[in-house]
């Protein structure tokens, strides 16, 4: 069964499981939470349950068209992401032209949107014109890390589902499945704050280890390159999240080396940091990056808001965190 792919969050399966049996389908539905939460893979679950073919309880995954949706290969499912940094006018005029088409294979033509919160004024506009005259047959699924972003008019015309935090327990047992030791799960547990793709991204030691060494290079590059450009590059990526999480490890094992003497096994890297970083500095800056972590819980600016939290980090790294500048 797909269902066990949505893993911790038996209640919304349940939700969603009991609407298909009462056969009570929205037409449009929001799933909204933090990046990494798992909306896409709620998502793909859903769209593929509706289609379901299989005897019994849909979402079987074994049906021809359980597995054409699994794979991608569905005609009845679409997926819009944004073109740039937006959901554009022009994709909405295509889902339009698509939605009012009868389905071709299944019971209902999906139309999944992506960062549904990116989408331009005028795109949300003619959504909006769909959603309140819904087309039989076609059924809506919106993704989105800050609902605000999106007219309270579109948003009325969902089913609203916020995505919950997976809770430790269930943390730990996905973590166990990846084969961690008992220190590493309660420490990426700890870490990743409900949040099964941050945890499963730390947990794969060759992607976390990029982070690391991204987050070691920003803090050196803070010394003497511009913080704007440095700003906008950290705005465009991916997973930034998942950066920060690693820029305050960095941060936090610099202090400790400064105070305590502490070595760990990223040593050769935090030699030349702590050079530069006094144990004050660091205190500062990591209320900064909390700070930063905090603002972007909300609809933000996030070039802004980066070039802030590094200005104020270069200048305490500058000043010692205390207003005493460093001796050259």
């Amino acid at each position: 069964m797909i269902w066990n792919t949505i893993y911790g969050r038996q209640e919304l399966v349940q939700t969603l499981q009991g609407a298909l049996e009462a056969r009570q389908i929205a037409h449009a539905y929001l799933f909204y939470g933090p990046d990494g939460i798992g909306k896409k893979t709620i998502a793909r679950v859903w769209a593929t349950a509706l289609n379901c073919t299989g005897a019994g309880q849909k979402g079987c995954g074994v049906c021809a068209a359980c597995r054409k949706a699994l794979q991608g290969t569905h005609p009845d499912l679409h997926w819009l992401q944004p073109e740039g940094k937006s959901l554009k006018i022009d994709q909405m005029r295509q889902l339009k032209k698509l939605a009012y088409l009868k389905p071709r294979e299944g019971k209902y033509q999906v139309f999944i949107l992506e960062q549904a919160d990116a989408l331009t004024a005028e795109a949300a506009n003619s959504l909006l014109k769909v959603l309140e005259e819904p087309p039989p047959g076609s059924l809506f699924i919106l993704l989105a890390q800050h609902p605000a972003l999106l007219p309270a008019t579109v948003v009325s015309r969902c089913q609203v589902f916020a995505v919950p935090r997976l809770d430790p327990p269930n943390m730990a047992r996905l973590l166990q499945q990846r084969g961690l030791a008992a220190a590493e799960i309660d420490e990426i547990t700890e870490w990743a704050e409900g949040i099964p793709g941050r945890a499963l991204a730390m947990s794969d030691q060759t992607k976390w280890r990029t982070y690391y060494t991204e987050a070691v290079e920003v803090l050196r590059a803070l010394t003497d390159g511009p913080v704007s450009r440095l700003a906008a590059a950290l705005a465009e990526r991916e997973e930034l999240d998942i950066f920060l999480d690693a820029l305050t490890l960095v941060l936090r094992e610099v202090l400790l080396r400064q105070t305590v003497g502490t070595l760990t096994k990223h040593e050769q890297h935090l030699s030349l940091l702590a050079e530069s970083w006094s144990a004050q500095a660091c205190i500062a800056a990591l209320h900064e990056v909390l700070f930063l972590q905090q603002s972007l819980q909300s609809p933000v600016n996030k070039r802004l808001a980066l070039e802030k939290m590094l200005r104020n980090m270069k200048e305490v790294s500058e000043t010692d965190g205390n207003g005493s500048r460093h001796s050259l």
